[in-house]
């Protein structure tokens, strides 16, 4: 059921990506720049949350990765995670 509801919700979230990207007529929009314009004190709180208590060498080169892909791409991919795993996990049971 989690998984389900996490498909859904991260196939709503890629089909407003792409809706801001087509009205935007900027191109791609990041992650990290979708993720400042709706909240920029959470990515702030979550880069200090990582570099104090997770490792500082964690944020520079791997989430700055992440957070420069196409939000888009990243939203799609993740609800076709959700989706497969919520497909096996219905098959095995």
């Amino acid at each position: 059921m989690i998984l389900r509801v996490l498909t859904v919700l991260f196939l709503a979230a890629t089909i407003a990506s792409a809706a801001n990207d087509l009205l935007s007529r900027q191109g791609l929009a990041s992650l990290g720049e979708l993720w400042f314009a709706v909240h920029s004190g959470s990515l702030n709180l979550s880069q200090a949350v990582v570099q104090r208590y997770i490792s500082p060498d964690l944020w520079d080169p791997t989430i700055i990765w992440f957070l420069g892909q196409p939000a888009t791409i990243i939203f799609g991919l993740l609800a076709l995670v959700f989706f497969i795993g919520a497909w096996l996990r219905s098959r095995n049971s």
